[in-house]
């Protein structure tokens, strides 16, 4: 198979930045320059575009994570650091409203979860804390001190009296 063909094959499945095209075909035995030559020949002929891959897969991710791990994930996959932050950076919904998004969805899951509990899942999930404390206040501040979802979904008071905390 030709390299460009190999090139080609690879695009086919699915797509890829510039950098895993290159390890893909980096793995089949091609030379540095006749790798070079392919890619440049695939970006021309626009069947690679990293901006487009970085949108596309920001677009893609299910689970609310902050700005820091989607840049992460996009470098990780070979997209250049600064294409990374330009596309979080360009992205329609907010760090903010993503980490309100995914506190509500933890408190869903669990209606007991502590505070202390959630801010660190939120950390977790690559939100900066100035983020997760801003949402935590502003949860409190519209539900109540240590309000958490009941089974039906509606907010309501908990009881701390006996908890030992957590």
């Amino acid at each position: 198979m030709t390299p460009f063909g190999a090139a080609l094959h690879a695009l086919a499945q699915r797509r890829l930045t510039q950098a895993q095209l290159w390890k893909k075909l980096e793995r089949k035995g091609f030379d540095d320059t006749t790798i070079r030559d392919v890619i440049a020949r695939c970006l021309a002929d626009g069947l690679l575009d990293d901006q487009l891959f970085a949108r596309l897969f920001i677009e893609s991710v299910r689970k609310p994570v902050g700005n820091a791990r989607l840049v992460g994930q996009l470098v990780s996959r070979g997209i250049d650091p600064q294409v990374a932050s330009d596309s979080v950076g360009m992205h329609e919904v907010s760090e903010h409203d993503r980490c309100t998004a995914a506190s509500l969805r933890a408190v869903k899951r669990n209606p007991n979860v502590s505070y202390a509990c959630l801010a660190r899942s939120l950390e977790r999930c690559g939100f900066p804390a100035s983020i997760i404390y801003r949402v935590l206040r502003e949860h409190a501040r519209e539900h109540g001190p240590m309000s958490s979802l009941g089974s039906d979904g509606d907010y309501m008071q908990r009881d701390y009296s006996n908890d030992s905390g957590g």
